[in-house]
């Protein structure tokens, strides 16, 4: 049975001096046959949210799966809803109860995502 995920991250893999830890948490994903990224959403965190969206399109290109959208998120604290907030709410809405948001940074997509749609978690 596939699992069906959608990754939130702060993704700085890519970047000098920065922490590797989300860019390995996609790998390790990608690399699980049981697993469907479906889709990444990024957010501020350890540097600006262009840096992670370029840095997680940068990485997603490198190893070949374009078929992976990425979309830019929250870049302050309580900001309006993103792309990456429409994607995360319209996605859990098209397929209720079949997936999963492995959040691993800052949670504002997420809050966002939840205000849109009131049933998103």
């Amino acid at each position: 049975m596939t699992r069906k995920i959608i990754l939130d991250c702060d993704n700085t893999m890519g970047i000098p001096y920065r922490d590797v830890d989300d860019g390995l948490a996609l790998l390790y994903l990608l690399g699980r046959p049981e697993v469907e990224v479906v889709g990444i959403t990024t957010t501020f965190g350890h540097v600006t949210v262009d840096e992670v969206y370029r840095a997680t399109s940068t990485l997603v290109e490198a190893i070949g799966r374009e078929d992976i959208p990425v979309f830019k998120g929250e870049g302050t604290r309580g900001q309006p809803p993103t792309e990456a907030a429409r994607f995360l709410a319209e996605t859990a809405a098209s397929e209720p109860g079949e997936i999963s948001v492995l959040a691993i940074g800052p949670l504002g997509n997420l809050r966002a995502a939840a205000e849109g749609d009131r049933a998103f978690f």
